[in-house]
């Protein structure tokens, strides 16, 4: 990719190419250079919308509303699947930054459940309209059948994740130490060069989300070099988990290859 412009052209055609609905959004937040396609489709979230209750969390908490440190007591009947508290015995004291931890790392539903419980769905929904987003809403917990039954669900869209994610990069702090431990290596993580997970926390903090016929990632890559990228990529459509991910993976090659040498040099 040696020619100008070519990177987009690349992302253009991999768009062009995959079998189903493809959103991207591309911003170097250093040198300007920007990709989108289709970027406002609204889709459904999945877990990325534990991008915008984490936002919140850390709004509230730079409020003085609550502290991070404050513990949270894991009910009976409260845990559901996905993550590790399902496993765990109810009783357990968590701190909110805990929760947030366990909401990213392993996608804990549990936790972003409780997190939702102590901040109020009304609440990180004003948090996203005070963002600007006109597609995004968080519409249920995490797991909620029930309240999907009656329409109510999660959804957002490539473009106001990124610019989500852009205000997480100019944040910088424990915001990136948290989106940094990522432990999904399926999607962006597929097309970049590493020799153990580990490593990617360096320079890949993100957010996986998956849900049948939708594979998201979105992320900032070379968060520590202070010129980073933000990425995002949704698919929709009956293509499959398989295709979903190496869309995700080829996204996040093409991003790593046209910026990766000239951030990571430095």
């Amino acid at each position: 990719m040696s020619a100008a412009g070519s990177w987009t052209e690349e992302l253009e055609r991999s768009c062009r190419d995959f079998p189903g609905r493809a959103s991207v959004f591309v911003l170097d937040t250093a040198g300007g250079e920007r990709f989108e396609y289709d970027a406002d489709t609204r889709l459904h979230s999945a877990s990325l919308i534990k991008l915008f209750i984490l936002w919140h969390l850390f709004e509230r908490a730079d409020s003085g509303d609550l502290a991070l440190s404050e513990e949270a007591v894991l009910s009976p009947g409260a845990a559901v699947e996905g993550g590790v508290l399902h496993r765990a015995l109810p009783g357990a004291r968590l701190r909110l930054d805990d929760l947030a931890l366990l909401m990213l790392a392993v996608s804990d539903n549990t936790a972003a459940n409780i997190l939702i419980d102590r901040l109020g769905i009304d609440a990180v929904n004003a948090s996203i309209r005070n963002l600007g987003c006109a597609h995004t809403v968080l519409g249920r917990k995490m797991l909620d059948f029930e309240a999907r039954r009656r329409g109510l669900d999660n959804y957002t869209c490539a473009r106001e994740t990124g610019e989500l994610l852009v205000r997480m990069a100019q944040r910088g702090g424990r915001m990136l130490d948290l989106l940094s431990v990522q432990k999904n290596v399926s999607k962006f993580a597929s097309g970049i060069p590493f020799d153990d997970a580990d490593d990617l926390e360096a320079f890949l903090a993100h957010k996986t989300g998956e849900l049948p016929e939708h594979e998201h990632d979105a992320g900032i890559l070379f968060h520590r070099t202070g010129r980073p990228v933000v990425a995002v990529a949704l698919t929709a459509g009956p293509a499959g988990r398989e295709a979903g991910c190496r869309f995700c993976g080829r996204v996040g090659s093409i991003v790593y290859e046209r910026f990766g040498a000239e951030r990571l040099a430095r």
